[in-house]
């Protein structure tokens, strides 16, 4: 009987290490995914927010690097302003990520259900189990599982943003040239 106590125990901590790694893996991408959103100005000044979000998204919490991720996903066009410098190119980028407002509320709602559970696992949460009840151990197996299965769902999702993006740094500025071009309306 003891062994099969310990047996249960050692399968539930390591679901709880492997819970710990896929939270971290959520993590580190919703800090890459919330360095996102609008930008205007000319370009020097575009670096330059750049940077800072790269340097702030880097020190966030997972709640921090949600809520960031989650302003970003969805950004509203803002006003154009004059053109500062005559002599510097001038842009504006927004991005609307998950337009849709069913997914992003669903989205939304799961991100923030995924550090509900993070925050009672790390904090604390596994202080309270009876390490020798295999019956404890199956349950919270079986509750890590299914905790698992989300936060792959919700990494996934963010990941297949990540790629998009990462797929456009490698457009040539005569292919984006092209492209335009191509929906251009031909002149007489």
């Amino acid at each position: 009987m003891a062994q099969d106590a310990e047996s249960w125990k050692d399968l539930a901590l390591k679901e709880v290490g492997r819970t710990v790694v896929n939270l971290q893996r959520l993590e580190h991408n919703l800090k890459l995914a919330a360095r996102l959103g609008p930008l205007e100005g000319v370009l020097p000044k575009i670096q330059r927010d750049i940077e800072k979000r790269v340097e702030r998204a880097s020190t966030f919490t997972l709640g921090q690097a949600i809520q960031a991720w989650l302003v970003a996903a969805h950004s509203e066009p803002t006003e154009i302003g004059g053109t500062q410098d005559l002599f510097d190119g001038s842009m504006q980028i927004t991005i609307s990520l998950v337009p849709d407002v069913a997914v992003r509320s669903a989205h939304g709602a799961a991100l923030k259900s995924l550090l509900e559970a993070r925050n009672s696992l790390i904090h604390g949460g596994m202080a309270n189990v009876c390490w020798d009840s295999p019956e404890e151990c199956k349950k919270l197996i079986a509750d890590l599982d299914l905790l698992n299965g989300e936060i792959t769902r919700q990494t996934g999702f963010i990941g297949s943003i990540l790629n998009a993006f990462s797929a456009l740094k490698n457009l040539r500025p005569e292919d984006i040239t092209a492209a335009i071009e191509e929906q251009l309306p031909l002149g007489d």
